[in-house]
């Protein structure tokens, strides 16, 4: 009897705990909509939009682009100019955004295109930072 009772407890308790935890996830969403508005700092500028354009005409000298790359590189490349244009950022968080791009432009070329790049490192180094 004793048993059976320690064992309803259990579930009890366990069930009770777990409840919890579904609450918690229900109110994480709210906690998010209201970081939203901080992510909002950024703003397209022209200083952006001529920094990708140059980017993109400076690949573009290397290697022979579609129409579908030069847009898929334009949105890469303002991101990566509005994201250092950002004053508070860490050189840790330069380095892991510099890897991620590059990672971005390798993934969109075709392997002829990458070799290209890579014969040309000062190029890649250029896009990239």
């Amino acid at each position: 009897m004793k048993k059976i009772i320690a064992l309803f407890v259990i579930m009890l308790a366990f069930g009770v705990n777990a409840n919890a935890q579904q609450k918690k996830t229900k109110a994480a969403p709210a906690a998010t909509a209201t970081a939203t508005p901080a992510k909002q700092q950024y703003h397209e500028t022209p200083e952006v939009q001529k920094a990708a354009a140059r980017d993109i005409e400076l690949m573009s000298t290397s290697i022979t682009l579609t129409e579908e790359q030069k847009n898929a590189y334009k949105g890469l490349f303002e991101m990566k100019h509005r994201t250092l244009s950002d004053k508070n950022l860490s050189t840790e968080r330069k380095t892991v955004l510099a890897s991620n791009i590059e990672m971005k432009i390798k993934s969109m070329l075709t392997p002829d295109q990458i070799a290209k790049l890579d014969s040309n490192p000062q190029l890649l180094k250029t896009l990239v930072n």
